[in-house]
């Protein structure tokens, strides 16, 4: 477990603006150090977990009266060495204090870098992180963080290990009398799809809502697409280029999954359109899914967005219109017809990338409902290889989360810089 690192970071964890009392965080190796020389403590009084009541002080002259409280490596949120300063909540003198810490080592910190450090040095592992951020996000409250979806999980897991066994079994002892009509197999695979059901939904509950943003040259029905899939007329829609410079965004359900859609400017535009555009473009950060609009299909993704965006869905727009499409691969829409919306609301509410947390649970579902077929044929070798894959899946969620990128930088992503 790596616990040290080659910086120290600082920020407030409490909302800006007057109050009786804010918090500024502090962690990474040397934050005890730190801490004791601008309060002029003596050396290692905050080593260990430790709380000392103290003033800031600068050049001779006292800043804030403070309370200083440490916690080891090994023992604090972040696995390093870390400090909370509870100082008056006056924010010209938080301001101040933050500058001191900068001065003298510390950084700002980056949104979410603090649960960050905690994800790599292993004190939260990638449900927890996603749960964490669902905090903030659903209205599900602590509950959201109370272990429910990793516990659910863990259950998972369980039962598929122990199913596994089961097969394992019948292939290495020849228990030819456990055929697929056999009713404690049946049973066994009946309790373990409901298990995995019950992941899938918990993994949606959790799961942060996806920024999907409709992207495209000029006039290729971006802004029309938008107020249809709201069912709002939000974005101005016009045959005008240029029309859509600083986009609509709305909030919104596509059978259950929630999600954020973004109206944008032209690629093509020119200009104010074409700032708006690229700002639009440096602002994905691999999270996204966007829905590339192009007439007839013609007009493919420019690299940048091939390399920044987490999903693209392509779009022949306008198809009632146009007789010559580039549609391999492209699904034709037409917003006066209607042509193709419904199987795109349907791959709207689909699993948010398969780097997520949704979509690994879809996987495990599949690969438990794959083995049962494979059981009720009677071959069981099949059906122990796709346990074996629902097993590992399950494993990487609870570890590190490899398979779930996707939703742990979206999590991190979304969380303020003192968390």
């Amino acid at each position: 477990m790596n616990t040290k690192s080659p910086e120290i970071i600082c920020a407030v964890a409490t909302p800006e603006g007057t109050s009786a009392l804010s918090v500024i965080r502090v962690s990474g190796s040397g934050s005890f150090e730190l801490l004791e020389n601008i309060m002029s403590l003596e050396k290692n009084r905050l080593a260990g977990m430790r709380r000392k009541v103290g003033k800031i002080i600068e050049e001779g002259r006292i800043v804030d009266e403070v309370v200083a409280v440490s916690w080891p490596e090994g023992r604090s949120f972040t696995g390093e060495e870390m400090v909370e300063i509870i100082c008056h909540g006056i924010p010209h003198s938080v301001r101040e204090i933050m500058e001191i810490l900068i001065r003298n080592g510390a950084r700002r910190a980056e949104p979410g870098e603090f649960a960050r450090r905690a994800f790599g040095n292993g004190r939260l592992n990638a449900v927890q992180i996603i749960a964490l951020a669902a905090l903030w996000d659903t209205d599900r409250g602590w509950k959201a963080f109370d272990s429910v979806t990793e516990e659910c999980c863990r259950k998972l897991l369980s039962g598929i290990e122990s199913t596994r066994e089961t097969v394992e079994g019948i292939i290495e002892f020849g228990e030819t009398h456990l055929d697929g009509n056999d009713k404690r197999v049946s049973s066994v695979f009946g309790d373990l799809m409901e298990r995995a059901q019950d992941f899938i939904r918990e993994a949606a509950s959790i799961e942060k809502s996806s920024r999907v943003m409709i992207m495209g040259p000029v006039n290729s029905g971006k802004s029309t697409l938008f107020n249809l899939l709201t069912g709002k007329g939000r974005a101005l829609v016009s045959g005008e280029p240029g029309t859509t410079r600083d986009g609509s965004t709305c909030f919104m359900e596509v059978s259950g999954r929630k999600m954020q859609l973004c109206d944008t400017a032209g690629t093509d535009g020119l200009g104010l359109d074409r700032s708006a555009s690229e700002a639009v473009i440096d602002g994905l950060d691999g999270t996204e899914r966007v829905i590339w609009m192009s007439v007839g299909g013609k007009t493919p993704p420019g690299d940048e967005i091939k390399e920044k965006a987490g999903e693209i869905i392509e779009i022949a727009a306008k198809s009632d219109l146009i007789t010559e499409k580039e549609t391999e691969g492209v699904l034709c829409v037409s917003s006066v017809s209607g042509e193709g919306l419904e199987e795109l609301k349907l791959i709207l509410s689909r699993i948010p990338g398969s780097m997520s947390l949704a979509g690994a649970a879809g996987r495990i579902f599949e690969s438990i409902k794959e083995s049962c077929s494979f059981i009720s044929n009677g071959e069981y070798d099949l059906a122990a290889e796709h346990l074996s894959e629902a097993e590992i899946e399950a494993r990487r969620i609870i570890g590190k989360g490899e398979n779930i990128r996707l939703s742990v930088e979206r999590a991190l992503s979304g969380m303020c810089v003192g968390k």
